[in-house]
């Protein structure tokens, strides 16, 4: 198989302050997932480089697939960002044909964090940056950050693949759908999706353009009771700083 081709429209906050990056502010071509790739949050396999940066978000990313499934390696080092995707998660969609709507697309969200897990592990992140912006070291010990993360962080959202109904699955599935993060030592927040080809029902084996949008999605509402055993709630995001912004992307 041929790598894929697609178009996206590709939809993620503004953060009016983000550091500028050299690289494209959109993937401009295809690309075939290394041999050694492994959804592990870890972009290892990719040198910690990707083929594009959106300079407004500070968020960096490849969409890639091998013959078997497509992946989205997504990394974010501002802590506004990264706080409001573990708020909110980050949905793909893929689309059946151009269309942006499309009725039969399958859609990802991931991670899925609610309530006292979100509480816990945004706090935990928060007491991270404040020990990191303290230390004299440029790095610090992140293991027991993410043993929480992956303690607390055990759904997959999905929609529209007729062989999975239920809205959640487990992230340890047997549907071969993988999703994991982590942090590296310097803060450093990597998401790693994979999905089957499958479930994707592409045209013409992934030859024929269809589009897909990534989407870091608004905190989800927290109920009154899920501070039982979270502690405090977590700090709140600048939410002044942050807006939301379009555009299109065209894969050859």
């Amino acid at each position: 198989m041929k790598t894929i081709t697609t178009c996206a429209a590709l939809t993620l906050l503004l953060i009016v302050n983000a550091c500028a990056q050299k690289l494209p502010g959109k993937q401009e071509k295809s690309v075939r997932a290394p041999a050694n790739i492994k959804v592990d949050g870890i972009a290892s396999e990719w040198n910690n480089t990707f083929m594009a940066h959106n300079n407004a978000t500070d968020i960096s990313y490849t969409l890639s697939n091998d013959d078997e499934k497509l992946y989205l390696t997504i990394q974010a080092v501002y802590h506004d960002v990264i706080d409001k995707i573990l708020r909110g998660g980050i949905t793909l969609t893929v689309n059946y044909t151009l269309k942006k709507k499309d009725e039969n697309a399958v859609t990802i969200t991931y991670p899925v964090l609610r309530d006292a897990d979100m509480w816990a592990v945004s706090n935990k992140l928060a007491g991270k940056i404040n020990e990191k912006r303290d230390s004299n070291n440029t790095t610090i010990k992140v293991d027991d950050l993410n043993q929480l993360l992956e303690t607390k962080d055990k759904l997959i959202n999905v929609s529209g693949i007729a062989s999975i109904p239920d809205p959640s699955i487990s992230v340890y599935n047997d549907q071969g759908l993988k999703a994991v993060s982590k942090f590296d030592s310097n803060l450093a927040y990597t998401c790693e999706l994979a999905i089957p080809l499958k479930f994707l029902a592409l045209p013409n084996s992934g030859e024929q353009a269809f589009s897909y949008q990534i989407k870091i999605n608004p905190p989800a509402e927290v109920r009154a009771s899920a501070n039982i055993a979270a502690g405090p709630p977590a700090p709140p995001i600048l939410i002044t700083a942050l807006a939301t912004t379009d555009f299109g992307l065209s894969i050859p």
